[in-house]
């Protein structure tokens, strides 16, 4: 009896371990759009012209020229595609 219990907390163990090492792979159980919360003009120092317009949300790359930012779009189609090393502001 105690080699069967053994084994099925062994087989806990494993299945615990490929779950939380899939999170970690993945950058944890939010890695969906939440992580990257839309963001007012303020705090990053965007230009008032090249916020979007209310309604639209812009991605924003704070190591470009604003001149060199993408177009504003949809809030729920950008939330989708916003890179790591930038953010995505709300007009």
């Amino acid at each position: 009896m105690r080699d069967f219990s053994s084994r099925v907390h062994l087989f806990l163990v494993c299945i615990l371990v490929t779950l939380l090492g899939g999170c970690a792979a993945y950058g944890g159980v939010a890695s969906s759009p939440q992580h990257h919360p839309p963001h007012r003009e303020d705090h990053y120092g965007i230009p008032k012209g090249h916020m979007p317009p209310p309604g639209e949300c812009r991605i924003w790359f704070p190591d470009r020229p604003p001149g060199q930012q993408p177009p504003p779009g949809d809030c729920y189609d950008l939330e989708q595609v916003v890179p790591r090393d930038a953010i995505l502001v709300r007009g």
